[in-house]
């Protein structure tokens, strides 16, 4: 299979996840939708758990890509609430890549996950260090600080609520939870 063929693979589990969910993703659908042979999907991705994890590490790397720049814009207060715009502005712009982070299981190997996180986490270890920020373990920025953006998101991609409006609320919440205590 070509570098053209894996990816033909990739767009059509994304999108028979956008379609239908995690289970509408089969072998016998992801051949019919990309074109390529049942054996080179299995060749390539060992199998449907291994086309998750391919697909859900490119996501993630996509989504924290997005969010990264954002850590450049100024003081700490103003990269945070920088940062969840470019969150949420990523969700608005590719919810079937939302969609399937939230839906699929965690298939991505932990220490490439990590990987791309690394940027991320060193900013906000060097801003705690510095005072900048409210001491809390690295774990906890995804579940606790992300939280109301994730939350926010996931209403988004059902149809119940508009982001542009969320922004600044969510954008609250997260400096609330980040922001040096005293």
């Amino acid at each position: 299979m070509r570098s053209t063929g894996r990816r033909a693979v990739l767009d059509a589990a994304l999108a028979l996840v956008d379609e239908g969910g995690l289970d509408a993703v089969t072998i016998s659908a992801l051949t019919a939708r990309s074109g390529v042979s049942n054996g080179s999907v299995y060749h390539h991705f060992g199998s449907r758990a291994g086309v998750f994890a391919v697909l859900y590490g490119e996501s993630f790397a996509h989504c924290v890509a997005a969010m990264t720049p954002a850590l450049d814009v100024g003081d700490a207060e103003k990269a945070v609430r920088a940062m969840v715009v470019r969150y949420l502005e990523w969700v608005v712009g590719n919810p079937g890549r939302a969609r399937f982070l939230y839906a699929a299981p965690l298939t991505a190997d932990p220490a490439v996950k990590a990987e791309v996180f690394a940027p991320v986490a060193r900013w906000f270890g060097a801003r705690m260090a510095a005072g900048e920020l409210r001491e809390i373990p690295l774990w906890a920025l995804d579940p606790v600080v992300m939280g109301p953006a994730h939350e926010c998101a996931r209403r988004f991609l059902v149809g119940g609520l508009d982001l542009g409006v969320a922004g600044e609320f969510v954008g609250d919440a997260v400096w609330a939870a980040v922001a040096p205590v005293g």
